[in-house]
């Protein structure tokens, strides 16, 4: 075969367009239409993404360090799990991080050099057009948790779309922005008429974080009169019944399943070895002890709905310091990011993207198990943007220049 027809392969098949085809196919299977398409959106990126590594596109010597830990924390807790606890190990939950990792690796291939207008324009359709799925869906069709069924499914859709809805809103020119905004409202509608006390309480904590820490000047007034002001509105006109949820919370707190499930699952890690203070149970270990420890009506839940309780026992104190400190160092470098960025679209969008972070953590890790499709997928799309603007050319030129 001819060098030409060779080089002509090799630009084909590592075209940019397929893994914009893998990720945009992935997010609007899972999150719009709730079907298992996307293990085959994501199959084909990672496919298209090994294709560029051989064919030197995507050297493994240029991928930066925060891909590698990402990978290293996700191969200990898997690696471990099988080791250590193979009878136990449920591998089908285990294949979720390593899809997540796939979709992290093949956004960080995407934009290893720049993000290209088209790019961009394309991921902002995509998200919108779920959004109005979603939307359509709920108020339309009157399906009481839009394609999903269960009301925590579609609170972790709109935890994830509306801060990055309201980045487009706010970095949109002409009219595009007035159709942005009205998006976002409908999205806020949405969240206040699913009513999940896990995700208002998260995009609410995250928002008041970035607003108060990382926006200075007339801007952070005027966000904290927009909360304070939706707030106000919710308590007034009753929308959603948000406060009487809330309020039924904090007298029922001592009861509150949540709170009941916790008790357990503290009692089961006293109850562990040295051993498996350490090294922990096994991923999926908890769901067959629990029963034991639960109460008659509680016996049915399979997960403690809370991470720090879920990977200290299933995986270990040394697995949850690698994640909460991998987090915890992730937070720490998108705050100085977003303090430096050279940018003003990327300073937005990673304080937007940690408003997300904060959400996710609060509303998954109380309503989902940490190793669930719906958590590791979600949490695919909140990693790679995030390390991909912790790595981007500006933010580093930014930061010579400050020295």
């Amino acid at each position: 075969m001819s060098r030409i027809k060779l080089e002509t392969l090799k630009s084909i098949f590592t075209s940019e367009y397929w893994l914009v085809a893998a990720l945009c196919g992935a997010f609007f299977t899972f999150f719009a239409l709730n079907r298992g398409g996307i293990v085959v959106f994501i199959e084909g990126g990672f496919c298209f993404l090994v294709i560029s590594i051989l064919a030197g596109n995507y050297r493994p010597r240029e991928i930066q360090l925060g891909y590698w830990v990402t990978a290293g924390i996700c191969t200990y807790l898997l690696l471990v799990s099988v080791i250590f606890h193979p009878q136990v190990s449920n591998y089908r939950w285990m294949a979720y991080p390593l899809r997540m990792l796939c979709l992290v690796f093949v956004i960080g291939c995407l934009f290893r050099k720049t993000i290209t207008t088209w790019v961009a324009v394309l991921f902002a359709v995509v998200l919108s057009a779920a959004v109005c799925w979603q939307i359509i869906a709920y108020f339309v069709f009157k399906m009481p948790y839009g394609t999903f069924s269960n009301p925590h499914y579609i609170a972790s859709f709109t935890v994830l779309t509306l801060p990055a809805i309201v980045y487009f809103s706010l970095v949109a020119k002409s009219w595009y922005r007035l159709l942005f905004i009205a998006l976002a409202a409908m999205d806020l509608a949405l969240i206040f008429q699913i009513g999940s006390r896990p995700a208002i309480l998260g995009l609410t904590a995250g928002a008041i974080f970035v607003i108060i820490f990382l926006i200075k000047g007339r801007w952070k007034w005027i966000g904290l009169s927009l909360v304070l002001a939706i707030i106000a509105v919710l308590f007034l006109s009753g929308y959603g019944g948000v406060f009487a949820k809330f309020e039924e919370l904090m007298v029922n707190l001592p009861q509150e399943e949540r709170v009941q499930i916790w008790i357990s699952s503290w009692n089961m890690l006293t109850d562990n070895t040295f051993v498996r203070w350490v090294l922990g149970n096994g991923i999926g270990s908890f769901r067959t002890v629990y029963p034991q420890y639960a109460t008659p009506e509680l016996k049915r839940f399979i997960f403690p709905h809370n991470y720090i309780l879920e990977i200290l026992y299933e995986n270990g104190i040394i697995a949850a310091i690698l994640v909460f400190g991998g987090f915890g160092l992730l937070f720490i470098s998108a705050i100085k990011a977003s303090i430096h960025a050279g940018q003003k679209h990327t300073r937005i969008l990673l304080r937007c993207m940690m408003v997300i972070l904060i959400s996710w953590l609060i509303h998954t890790g109380l309503t989902f198990p940490f190793y669930s499709k719906y958590a590791q997928y979600s949490l695919a799309f909140i990693l790679g943007p995030i390390l991909v603007m912790l790595n981007s050319p500006s933010y580093g030129q930014n930061q010579m220049h400050n020295s």
